[in-house]
């Protein structure tokens, strides 16, 4: 895969001072009565219905919707690692080599300390309302390797769940949040950043490989992957909202659907996923 040589020197430069994150955070000091994410990233963020309800039970949301952010990431995880370990047996290349192997060793951190804070808080994500599917694990475990799908789909996944992680560090000064949350998510974002960058750039050589009447013809599916995926990460399913509190009689994803403030959050987290891939001609957009 033709990647920038200059790139794959600078990502794996970067990645070479592995901090592991285990050892890294102060896991002691996780905590449930603060924020996860903050107030304003939540997909029920200034509904009326969900406002009146105690301080309390606004942050056990906050808990709940950023679980269900680190679910996703285990299942993708598991899937790049598993892609990019076996292509690392078979790439010639020392640099690119190099690159998917320092990409599983910081992936596995990432899942380690997902699943350290989810075991330490007791926080759990029914598997209905999970992102996941068995149609698409075994299509991400039989997509070529090398080909403008497998790619572009990895874009989708890795970057989506990365803009919600973001709004962490960027609104702390609005919300007590979490120290342990907080530091993961700057760590996490700081590593992702290297992977987004090697995934863009394997992706956009992909693309530009692929006949354009393939790629008009496959631009379908791709929508409907985004979109898809969009909606069940962006827009918890019913059981999120109950496992976290919330009062059942209430529709509370119909009313997160609804609301101005998290489709205008979710527009602004989607627009640079929605830009790099149009750039490239896939005809993509967010559902509704």
């Amino acid at each position: 895969m033709a990647v920038s040589g200059n790139l794959l020197e600078r990502l794996n430069a970067s990645s070479t001072p592995y901090v592991d994150p285990l050892a890294a955070l102060q896991w002691e000091h996780v905590a449930t009565d603060a924020w996860w994410l903050p107030p304003e990233a939540l997909s029920l963020a200034g509904v009326a219905a969900f406002e009146r309800l105690p301080e309390r039970a606004r942050r056990r949301l906050s808990h709940h919707e950023f679980a269900l952010v680190l679910e996703t990431g285990l299942w993708l995880e598991s899937l790049f690692m598993e892609r990019f370990a076996r292509a690392s047996g078979a790439e010639p290349d020392p640099l690119l080599r190099a690159r998917y192997l320092h990409e599983v060793r910081e992936e596995a951190g990432h899942s380690l300390m997902f699943l350290e804070l989810l075991g330490r808080s007791g926080v759990r994500i029914p598997a209905p309302a999970q992102p996941r599917s068995a149609l698409a694990t075994t299509v991400g475990r039989l997509l070529p390797f090398r080909g403008a799908v497998f790619w572009t789909l990895t874009v989708i996944g890795e970057e989506l769940g990365d803009s919600l992680t973001r709004m962490i560090p960027r609104s702390v000064e609005q919300a007590t949040v979490s120290a342990v949350v907080y530091h993961m998510a700057r760590l996490h974002a700081r590593e992702e950043a290297r992977h987004i960058a090697h995934t863009r750039a394997a992706c956009a050589e992909a693309v530009r490989r692929m006949p354009g009447w393939r790629r008009a013809a496959l631009s379908p599916l791709i929508g409907l992957a985004f979109s898809g995926f969009a909606d069940r990460l962006y827009y918890p399913q019913r059981a999120v909202y109950l496992a976290a509190g919330l009062p059942g009689e209430v529709d509370w994803r119909a009313l997160a659907r609804a609301n101005p403030v998290r489709r205008r959050c979710v527009a602004q987290a989607a627009a640079p996923t929605l830009d790099f891939l149009r750039g490239l001609g896939w005809s993509v957009r967010l559902a509704g």
